[in-house]
């Protein structure tokens, strides 16, 4: 790590590059695609996108999570445009209709022409689907490991926040001009803090944070004890979530599970940030707070949260700012690539290490560390 360099520049400016990442590593990685908050009760839909592909994530009327690729079966027409609540999926162009199990319940007029047509065999193409806490993680690839062995031991690392109880109180989606790996790394290091965040680093300075990195498909820091900035960032702004030890009463965790969720992990609230490669320098990021339930019943805590999530807003109006500066840098032909800072950077050398191992195929574990 002490004599690392950057990916080259190609990784962020090349369209064939973002192709192969397309297919190679988000069409292989599990995905963090929403929260099961969003589909709390039966009927409920979202809709996203893994590795350019539509997805419809949804519960059956048994309770069960099930995700499928957002496309009828007849004449690959999208099925479901945007969040709602459905009893069935009725396809807009020929009416062929889905129940939430994905079975084929309806095709007008098509039965008796075909005698050898048999509705079992056009149910929707199923996507796997798996959770942690409030995550819900997506996999194209059928025979990828599970998601726990894949998250390695970062479960128990963070097994005192109650992630399951956690409700979506605040959303807002962001267009960014760059590449989404330099959105990622943007989070991943802290060395840019003192010019680019002065606000943030009222709350964790600089030299607070430090890597608590085990083993798994991860990237995690983080920064104790939280200073008193005034801000709605202050441990005590909000009662802690349940179940929380002294230490994580007054600590800010900041895990990154491969290759899209960000955390801001604080003893009150999560905040996410959610990244989606759209072309080779644009990234759609939702930027989400989670609060435990309990919160919505304190004193003023729409006003609260609505401060929680301003400060949010503008923390990443600057990372923003910073990152399109960069993509507009990686135009520089001459440029040739950068130098690690190991302090401050070795999440991100994790993380590109991450990147080229899709890339090329190759597996390789990713133990923890000494910190």
């Amino acid at each position: 790590m002490e004599d690392a360099l950057t990916l080259p520049p190609d990784a962020y400016r090349n369209e064939n590059f973002h192709k192969a990442e397309t297919k190679n590593l988000f069409g292989h990685a599990w995905v963090c695609v929403g929260y099961t908050c969003q589909v709390h009760e039966p009927g409920q839909v979202f809709t996203t996108q893994v590795a350019g592909q539509p997805i419809i994530i949804t519960k059956d009327h048994q309770g069960i999570l099930r995700g499928f690729f957002n496309v009828c079966r007849h004449r690959a027409s999208i099925l479901v445009e945007g969040p709602g609540k459905y009893n069935r999926f009725r396809c807009p162009y020929h009416s062929w209709t889905y129940d939430l199990s994905g079975a084929l319940t309806a095709c007008p007029l098509f039965d008796n022409h075909s005698p050898s047509f048999d509705k079992k065999d056009y149910s929707l193409l199923p996507v796997r689907l798996e959770t942690w806490g409030c995550f819900i993680f997506a996999n194209l690839d059928q025979n990828a490991m599970p998601l726990s062995d894949y998250l390695g031991d970062i479960v128990e690392h963070y097994k005192n926040f109650p992630l399951h109880e956690l409700v979506l109180v605040r959303r807002k989606n962001y267009q960014i001009k760059a590449n989404w790996k330099l959105v990622a790394e943007n989070f991943l290091e802290y060395y840019h803090l003192p010019w680019v965040h002065p606000e943030l680093c009222e709350v964790t300075a600089i030299d607070m944070h430090k890597r608590n990195q085990g083993s798994g498909m991860y990237m995690s820091f983080y920064a104790h004890p939280l200073l008193k900035s005034g801000s709605a960032l202050d441990s005590d702004f909000f009662p802690p979530m349940p179940h929380l030890n002294t230490i994580e009463q007054n600590a800010g965790y900041f895990p990154f599970v491969f290759p899209n969720l960000a955390t801001f992990l604080l003893p009150h609230h999560l905040f996410v940030l959610l990244m989606t490669p759209k072309s080779v320098n644009l990234t759609s990021e939702y930027g989400d707070l989670l609060v435990h339930p309990s919160l919505l019943n304190e004193p003023n805590s729409e006003q609260k949260i609505n401060e929680i999530f301003s400060f949010y807003d503008m923390v990443n109006d600057q990372d923003i700012g910073a990152v399109e500066r960069v993509q507009d840098g990686l135009k520089v032909e001459s440029y040739p690539g950068g130098r690690m800072c190991y302090r401050f950077e070795e999440p991100v050398h994790r993380f590109q290490n991450m990147v080229i191992d899709f890339m090329t195929h190759e597996r390789r574990s990713y133990p923890s560390d000494e910190y």
